[in-house]
């Protein structure tokens, strides 16, 4: 590649090239059956508009314009003077979407430059480039950009000032040119948020977050303690259901060859216990977790009255099935492994390593939960593990986990932890998965 050299300074010139297509798949017509078909009216209007230069930015000799007259600028053009470490230019632009089909990226290239004339896919180590949404998060291929909506990006490219010596460029300048693709096609499943609204936005668009793997909405839900409502009807009363909430407690995978899923993956937990009940009919913690009354009264696909089918049908059929590995107590000789939906959680998944009575025979096979772990909950700091019921007192909850020196006892949590007779009644709050 021919580098041409200029005394004095150093010249860049880059340009932010959005080519804009439409892939026409079908396109779905409203139709009203009253003996005229109507049509409504669809159009396709992608663009940028509303061009504003981040103060400190150095001059430019071509400032990028749009036309936000006649709306239909899809190509930025605009060149920059750079003279030293530092300088760096920077500008936001609103990507638009004025029609009423639903758009999404079809394809992202970004980081192709051109030097006089020939193509290179290397930034000189002097430079540095990004194209972000506002917010920092990164654009990706399938994000959604909505009829009626827009979406604010940020382009900047700067002069490194973390760079060796060795790295600056020579007295001479290049000339280049910087081009960002994105093309737009007509929105389908594989459409991806940009960012989720937790408490409003539908199951899917929250799953499809995750899936991406863009995960800013969640895990500022999650590290914040965001709730959802969810409305069931379990006391019996048909002409109001009670309101619970729930809240994401885990996002991670797990990677280090647990063999339980129950903390794997897109983890979501009831936030107060939703109902009370025994573990078992008799003073027995035999068969664990497989064996125990709670798991039938969460799983009974059969059982009006489970709780399975007391959840919400927009809930429930994104709700994946889960393996999940619980301890024994005294009388069995080994773990329990069951697949179910809705589970409770193990003494690890709360509080990390726990010790406690021996108890925690389950904990080489799952890990704490990323909620419970950045919240700091352990053995002998209870403090952000406690749940209170519907009418703000602190409850007392079961977890799946047995005690594996005795008979009768299965593990809950107060104020502190500690174990239960399995024949009395406490808290019981579900947790589920919704991806892997």
């Amino acid at each position: 590649m021919k580098n041409r050299r200029k005394k004095d300074k150093i010249m860049i010139l880059l340009i932010l090239l959005f080519t804009i297509t439409i892939g026409f798949a079908a396109l779905a017509a409203n139709l009203k059956i009253d003996g005229t078909v109507n049509v409504s009216k669809t159009s396709w209007d992608v663009h940028f508009e509303n061009v504003d230069i981040t103060p400190g930015s150095v001059t430019a000799s071509t400032v990028p314009v749009t036309d936000d007259v006649n709306k239909n600028t899809t190509e930025i053009t605009y060149a920059v003077n750079f003279t030293k470490p530092g300088d760096f230019y920077e500008f936001t632009v609103d990507m638009v979407n004025s029609g009423t089909i639903d758009a999404m990226i079809d394809n992202l290239v970004n980081g192709i430059f051109e030097v006089d004339g020939e193509t290179t896919k290397t930034l000189p180590n002097y430079l540095s480039s990004s194209i972000k949404y506002n917010d920092g998060v990164d654009i990706a291929q399938n994000n959604k950009l909505a009829a009626g909506t827009s979406e604010k990006i940020k382009v900047r490219v700067a002069f490194r000032t973390d760079i060796n010596p060795g790295d600056l460029p020579s007295s001479s300048a290049e000339s280049m040119k910087f081009i960002l693709k994105a093309n737009f096609k007509q929105a389908d499943n594989n459409a991806t948020p940009i960012r989720v609204d937790f408490e409003n936005d539908s199951w899917k668009d929250i799953i499809d977050m995750y899936k991406s793997n863009n995960w800013t909405s969640l895990t500022t839900a999650m590290n914040s303690g965001v709730t959802r409502e969810v409305k069931m009807n379990l006391v019996g009363n048909d002409d109001q259901d009670e309101t619970y909430h729930v809240r994401i407690v885990n996002l991670s995978k797990c990677e280090n060859s647990e063999t339980s899923e129950t903390a794997c993956g897109l983890v979501l937990e009831f936030v107060e216990p939703i109902a009370s009940h025994r573990m078992n009919a008799t003073s027995t913690n035999a068969g664990g977790w497989r064996d125990c009354e709670i798991r039938t009264y969460l799983n009974d696909a059969e059982d009006a009255d489970s709780i399975i089918n007391k959840l919400p049908s927009g809930l429930k059929k994104y709700i994946i099935d889960t393996t999940v590995i619980s301890g024994h107590g005294r009388n069995d000789l080994e773990n329990f492994e069951t697949e179910d939906k809705l589970y409770l959680l193990s003494s690890k998944e709360l509080l990390g390593n726990n010790t406690f009575n021996d108890s925690a025979k389950d904990d080489t096979i799952t890990k704490q939960l990323d909620y419970y772990k950045n919240k700091g909950v352990a053995q002998g700091n209870y403090t952000n593990a406690v749940k209170k019921g519907l009418n703000g007192a602190v409850a007392s909850w079961w977890l799946r986990s047995t005690y594996s020196t005795e008979t009768a006892y299965f593990m809950c949590l107060t104020s502190s932890l500690d174990g239960g007779n399995a024949l009395n009644n406490a808290g019981v709050a579900p947790v589920f998965r919704l991806s892997e």
